[in-house]
């Protein structure tokens, strides 16, 4: 998949755990912006490949006015129409006319991906993402009667939850995200930085034990496929001796959803 990455407006929601605004702009897109910045980043990908998949990635909502102005959404399907699929991220509240419309545009299939984060209501209201499991319902049955796609992600573990919970908790998550029609789940193990105010939830950063531990429960799923988003994961490595190969793993369980056996290790009292 080519990912081109946009600049444009903030996102209007205010997530608790969210550090994107930190690569928008400070006001509004300029119209034509995007199409310019998507057609620079094509010409220097060179020929598309037969079969391939283009995602568009602009640290807000792709059906935020604010962010991709709707007058720029006929020059940026023709910039994409040798893809096979478009992926773009959105907040489910704004999954409406305009995303149908856009979808309806595209020579290949429309994926949208949403940041479900957890299906455990009371979590989710303290994420203050200003949506509900309802709104997020309405969003996936809504792109399954248009014919897109759907992408999930979920935050591993998620802020506020009790420590013993996370996996049965998210696992949970995962069947309610399938169950709800979704393509691709990507876990994102919760990072902790002083950028975010995630360190004030309570909740602890997760250790490759309690990734792997989501994982092994949720990669077999008929008609989705579940990742471990593997950006920075070696700050979650604990054991020189083993988490090399422990990485490892889960890359090759993203590559082929087949469960592999864990890795033991002699040094480690227990998985970290």
């Amino acid at each position: 998949m080519l990912a081109v990455f946009l600049a444009g407006a903030e996102c209007p929601f205010a997530c608790v755990f969210c550090d994107l605004w930190r690569r928008t702009l400070d006001g509004p897109t300029p119209p034509g912006a995007i199409p310019a910045q998507i057609e620079h980043a094509l010409d220097a990908a060179g020929p598309v490949p037969a079969g391939a998949a283009v995602k568009l990635y602009n640290a807000s909502n792709f059906f935020d006015p604010r962010a991709v102005p709707p007058s720029d959404d006929a020059a940026i399907a023709a910039l994409v129409e040798a893809f096979s699929r478009v992926v773009v991220e959105s907040h489910p509240r704004l999954v409406g006319p305009r995303c149908a419309a856009f979808g309806a545009r595209l020579h290949g299939t429309l994926e949208v991906a949403i940041g479900l984060e957890t299906a455990n209501a009371d979590v989710l209201a303290r994420l203050d993402k200003s949506m509900t499991l309802k709104d997020f319902d309405r969003a996936a049955f809504r792109l399954a009667a248009e014919g897109a796609a759907l992408r999930v992600f979920l935050l591993v573990p998620p802020p506020f939850l009790p420590p013993g919970d996370a996996v049965d908790s998210i696992a949970h998550s995962v069947t309610y995200a399938h169950a709800r029609g979704a393509r691709h789940i990507s876990l994102i193990p919760t990072r902790h930085d002083k950028s975010t105010v995630v360190d004030r939830a309570a909740t602890a950063p997760p250790g490759l034990g309690l990734i792997e531990d989501v994982l092994d429960r949720s990669h077999s799923r008929p008609g989705t496929v579940v990742t471990v988003d593997l950006w920075d994961i070696d700050g979650f490595v604990t054991c020189e001796h083993c988490g090399p190969a422990r990485v490892e793993r889960l890359r090759h369980i993203n590559s082929t959803g087949r469960a592999e056996p864990r890795v033991s290790c002699p040094l480690c009292t227990s998985p970290s």
